[in-house]
């Protein structure tokens, strides 16, 4: 099997080859622009006889050659798992891309968790395995109503709280409904830090970038949930190939009394299977989160409760040197 690369400019023919394989919006560049220059990305190709068969995003980083003393060394990220047909071998897309690791002089090739069904459940590499998240798929298989009546009960209960107190659904996938995201975020930081599970959020520049290469193309959306005229939570979601992925969510303390986001994710799940999506990927939490004890076991429930699948998703870090050529 050989890789070739496509071009970062080449943004239908690449769209194409993801939605053909089946992959998911974390193999388009454009969400990865506003954290990486175009230059350190990698669109590779697997073909199979002239055809192709797979595809994965990767971004190269570090020095190479003589620059590597003071730099260190070259490693290559996938940021999700390679996207190919059912029918191509793990085997043959893992030497695919270690050949390719070889050829650039990379050191180590690292594999982030999200939708890790291929190369990262391969036995052969389960020494190199970090990682682990628990990771909620809602498959979209049934109509709206069927669906909805699939979450759990508490899920639905919220749902109707939501709308009895009158909360209003829009959508602000510009400059000011980013800003919006951000400031709730900081709100659902500050929180979460309270409970020991505490995160960051990036600093304004990183969500004007966003907008640039993923919200103001139609990659993603946002939208918001507002009591009386104010915002009290918000959601974002990214696209591509039929997969919708929650990327950010936020929420003011008004917002968690109404149970704003339960009314989020239902919008979401709606809008999705009216648009014919094939499912959504709610997001990961750490494996222990599955443990009562956990702090951040409520988001464990409260993903599982929409009806999602949880699967536990590995990450790999493989140092090339360890690898048989």
């Amino acid at each position: 099997m050989q890789v070739e690369e496509f071009s970062v400019d080449d943004d239908e023919g690449w769209a194409s080859l993801v939605g053909a394989c089946g992959g998911n919006a974390l193999h388009l560049p454009a969400i990865h622009l506003a954290q990486h220059e175009p230059d350190e990305l990698r669109l590779l190709a697997f073909r199979d006889g002239g055809a192709a068969v797979g595809c994965v995003l990767a971004i190269l980083s570090g020095r190479k050659g003589i620059r590597r003393v003071l730099g260190g060394g070259r490693t290559l990220t996938l940021p999700t798992a390679p996207a190919a047909a059912s029918d191509v071998p793990d085997g043959a897309l893992r030497d695919a891309l270690f050949g390719y690791a070889r050829e650039n002089s990379c050191d180590r090739l690292v594999v982030q968790p999200a939708y890790g069904q291929r190369l990262c459940g391969d036995e052969e590499l389960a020494r190199f395995r970090s990682g682990a998240i628990t990771e909620f798929i809602l498959a979209l298989d049934g109509d709206e109503d069927s669906i909805a009546a699939a979450y759990h009960k508490t899920h639905r209960k919220n749902v109707r709280r939501a709308i009895r107190q009158g909360l209003v659904l829009t959508e602000n996938s510009g400059l000011t409904g980013l800003a919006l995201l951000r400031e709730m975020q900081m709100t659902s930081a500050q929180r979460a830090s309270e409970r020991a599970e505490g995160f960051g959020v990036p600093a304004e520049e990183y969500f004007r970038r966003v907008h640039e290469h993923v919200y103001a193309p139609g990659h993603g959306h946002v939208i918001l949930a507002e009591l009386a005229g104010r915002p009290v939570a918000t959601l974002a979601w990214i696209a591509a190939a039929g997969r919708v992925q929650t990327v950010r969510s936020g929420s003011s303390p008004e917002g968690y009394e109404t149970r704003a986001m339960y009314f989020l994710y239902d919008e979401l799940i709606r809008r999705s299977i009216r648009q014919k999506m094939i499912e959504i990927n709610c997001g990961g939490v750490p494996l222990e989160a599955a443990d009562r004890e956990h702090p951040q076991h409520g988001l464990y429930e409260f993903k599982a409760g929409f009806g999602s699948g949880a699967f536990v998703r590995h990450g790999l870090d493989i140092p090339m040197a360890e690898t048989s050529r």
